[in-house]
């Protein structure tokens, strides 16, 4: 067990520390809207410290209220809060040494400190660690929604409907035949990836169905941005390898669904909703890598991980995720001229995102209701709905996606508090 303990300490350090790196060499960072900003420093319009604070500024909310909160719950670390912070050290020092050293100890510290506190519920009057993990459970069951969600956007309610009665039937279906016999041995399917695998067979087909075209854009002005990158991939596929195997070990998700899934131990549904996710962000990273020359972090969003989670071992892990770094810098070109080509397939992808955004939303805040009252029975829930509706009032200072979570953590913090002052009986 502690050499587990060392391992997991020793990837989330290289994985802190290389990732820093990236960035301060202006190689890849990993949020999104840090991504088209990068010009401006790499030609000297902006100075360090000003990227810094930008960096800083619109990391921060996703680390403290999104990332952190959902790892708390699932158990497992939400890659945010190591890849937006190797952002915020890499772009803010000079000195590269200095940084990576700081991306390192704090990639370790992530680990320990997640660790400790999860050991440290143990000596709380209300343990509300098991409690807490309810926050994820209605994430495991609704997230099959988002391929009709997407449907709906993208094609009309009558297209989404349809999406909707055929993941349901999947759903029934597998949830009726289950187990399977095969040679002897018992399988059992997933209702849930059945169900989603539906829904994206669905968005496929009709997404085939959309002949519109438009006209390509010319390409020579990303060509040198493209040649960065690539001239760049032997840095880059490095950090893939390091996300596979740390995803092997199942210790990181990408966002809440994956989470969920892992925490829960359904490691072929998690890699299904990686690989998805990857679909859904790909148009984002791709454009937003040929206009700065910087490339994603984790290149098209948690496909690694994906491969990571299907992988026997950490060897094949490791290698898988190198690959398809590679792959990606070296279609990057070809990708991004098919996606002009044919939008439908970009259309399809922001859709993917909004519907998961929108699903998470919702499942979140149902997970942080039953957290809570699991928590405080009758009070919890009283808690979390009123703390909801009050961030909803003030402008969401907390991000919507963690507005349950958190606030089923504060029903946690305030039943022990309750509990030693006598004001609360522990059952």
């Amino acid at each position: 067990m502690e050499s587990i303990n060392l391992i997991k300490i020793l990837l989330f350090a290289m994985m802190g520390g290389y990732a820093t790196f990236l960035a301060n060499r202006s190689i890849a960072v990993y949020h999104d809207g840090l991504r088209p900003i990068m010009p401006e420093f790499i030609n000297g319009n902006m100075s360090r410290k000003e990227l810094a604070g930008i960096s800083f500024a619109i990391s921060i909310g996703f680390i403290t209220g999104f990332a952190m909160p959902i790892t708390l719950a699932t158990g497992v670390i939400v890659i945010h809060i190591v890849l937006l912070t190797a952002d915020i050290i890499g772009v803010s020092f000079n000195n590269t040494k200095l940084a990576v050293l700081l991306g390192t100890i704090y990639g370790a510290l992530v680990t320990v400190a997640l660790d400790g506190i999860i050991k440290g519920f143990a000596y709380l009057p209300v343990n509300f660690l098991d409690a807490l993990a309810a926050v994820g459970d209605p994430i495991i069951y609704a997230f099959v929604a988002f391929p009709a969600i997407a449907v709906g956007y993208q094609f009309g309610k009558k297209a989404g409907l349809i999406t909707i009665i055929f993941s349901f039937l999947g759903r029934v279906v597998i949830e009726r035949i289950n187990p399977l016999t095969v040679a002897g041995n018992e399988i059992s399917l997933s209702p849930e990836g059945i169900a989603m695998l539906v829904g994206m067979i669905c968005l496929l087909f009709f997404a085939s169905r959309d002949k519109s075209r438009s006209e390509e854009i010319e390409h020579s002005m990303f060509d040198d941005n493209i040649k960065r990158i690539r001239k760049n991939i032997f840095y880059l596929m490095p950090m893939a390898a390091l996300i596979a195997i740390t995803a092997h070990y199942h210790w990181l998700a990408g966002e809440p669904i994956a989470a969920a899934l892992v925490g829960k131990g359904s490691m072929t549904s998690a890699a299904i909703v990686a690989i998805v996710q990857a679909l859904a962000f790909m148009p984002l990273i791709i454009t937003t890598a040929m206009i700065s020359g910087v490339y994603g972090t984790n290149g098209w969003c948690d496909w690694f991980l994906g491969l990571g989670y299907l992988a026997p071992n950490p060897l094949v892990a490791g290698i898988l995720g190198a690959s398809a770094m590679g792959i990606e810098v070296k279609s990057l070109s070809r990708i991004g001229r098919a996606m002009n080509r044919f939008p439908a397939l970009k259309m399809s992808g922001d859709n993917i995102r909004t519907s998961m955004t929108q699903i998470l939303e919702i499942a979140l805040l149902v997970g942080g209701v039953n957290a809570g009252n699991q928590i405080w029975a009758g009070t919890g829930m009283f808690v979390v709905v009123s703390l909801y509706i009050l961030n909803e009032i003030s402008g969401r200072p907390v991000m919507k996606l963690a507005a349950g979570p958190i606030a089923a953590i504060i029903v946690g913090v305030l039943a022990n508090i309750f509990a030693v002052l006598g004001l609360h009986i522990v059952a």
